[in-house]
């Protein structure tokens, strides 16, 4: 009996300690700093995906899982800026991304993608940023640097945040609070399968500082 209780607890462990790992992102430090083009041919971005910078938006809202549309985003970081690429792959002929300026409310019924950070993990409050497939910059509408570039099938955002736009600069080993998030506008109406996210625990809004999920600072 004893034996079976301690197998159970290891099993638990190990589906815990899995769970965790899903849901975090090991961003790593890089010596070549991208070149923000929407080209994704970098070092950077592939020593992203090699060593744990590289994360797939799985969850609609409401902690579904999210099926028949694919979006990649990629971390990393050096002690000038932190750096995210998205991946969004949708048909160009889908594309709804009426709005070229800075500050405009793309995520109403258009395509955008979104970021939540905080400084500290688990996450007390978060700061949003929010871009569009033209680049655009919105609810933080200016201090970070923003270039997307529109393909057949496929749409890419390339950013870069100074680290005084949070007060703060990492060093190897923080741990900082982090989700993604995707809205496709022509699911817009279609309720929870229209945005996507990365963390599992969104429930009717990102909005939410318990949503945000382990942003780890390696070497």
């Amino acid at each position: 009996m004893k034996k079976s209780w301690l197998l159970v607890v290891i099993m638990i462990l190990a589906v815990s300690s899995l769970t965790l790992a899903a849901d975090m992102v090991s961003a790593p430090f890089i010596k070549s700093a991208p070149v923000l083009d929407g080209k994704l041919d970098d070092e950077a971005w592939a020593m992203a995906a090699e060593k744990g910078g590289k994360v797939t938006l799985d969850y609609n809202l409401n902690g579904k899982p999210a099926s028949g549309v694919e979006t990649e985003v990629y971390v990393a970081w050096d002690y000038d800026y932190l750096y995210v690429a998205f991946k969004c792959y949708q048909d160009e002929s889908t594309l709804i991304n009426t709005i070229a300026n800075d500050g405009g409310a793309v995520w109403v019924d258009e395509d955008d993608v979104e970021l939540f950070f905080d400084t500290v993990y688990p996450a007390s409050t978060y700061k949003q940023f929010v871009s569009n497939p033209n680049g655009i910059r919105s609810v933080v509408a200016a201090g970070w640097d923003v270039w997307a570039e529109i393909y057949d099938d496929h749409w890419v955002v390339e950013m870069a945040f100074p680290y005084d736009v949070f007060n703060m600069w990492p060093d190897v080993g923080d741990e900082w609070g982090v989700n993604f998030s995707r809205h496709v506008g022509y699911l817009t109406g279609a309720g929870d399968g229209e945005w996507f996210t990365f963390s599992p625990l969104v429930g009717a809004t990102f909005l939410d500082v318990s949503t945000l999920c382990l942003l780890e600072f390696v070497k």
